[in-house]
């Protein structure tokens, strides 16, 4: 576990358009913010890109706004939040995808992915279940 809390997840940044329409879909909102999350599954395989798309709107319009990954291990944050682009928190208008890639000492634990998102002094948490497997 120790090795968990200090790589919690390693996050390889690739944007790419489009995403399954069959996924689940998270959906959260704060005042005119309303912002989604759509992964792909509760069990990523370690070691393999695990795709997620989140979109944010302000009053119904693509949103320029920041988002940042909390990993958590019963209610608990298991690492920095880490950001794509050397530590920055990442921007994006309307939507972005992301493709994140879980180290080995990850497989078995219950964690819970929290995107935060914030636009307009809004902010939104959307959180998602996941245990990552071999």
């Amino acid at each position: 576990m120790g090795s968990l809390l200090a790589s919690a997840v390693s996050l390889g940044v690739c944007a790419t358009a489009g995403s399954a329409a069959s996924t689940p879909l998270v959906k959260g909102s704060s005042g005119p913010l309303a912002a989604t999350l759509q992964p792909s599954t509760h069990t990523p395989k370690v070691n393999v890109k695990w795709p997620i798309t989140v979109t944010a709107t302000l009053s119904g319009k693509p949103a320029h706004a920041t988002a940042a990954y909390d990993f958590l291990l019963g209610g608990m944050q298991v690492a920095p939040p880490q950001y794509p682009y050397n530590n920055k928190h990442f921007s994006f208008t309307g939507h972005y995808s992301d493709k994140l890639v879980f180290p080995p000492d990850s497989a078995g634990e219950p964690l819970t992915l929290s995107v935060v998102i914030t636009a307009a002094g809004h902010t939104v948490k959307l959180n998602w279940s996941i245990k990552s497997h071999m």
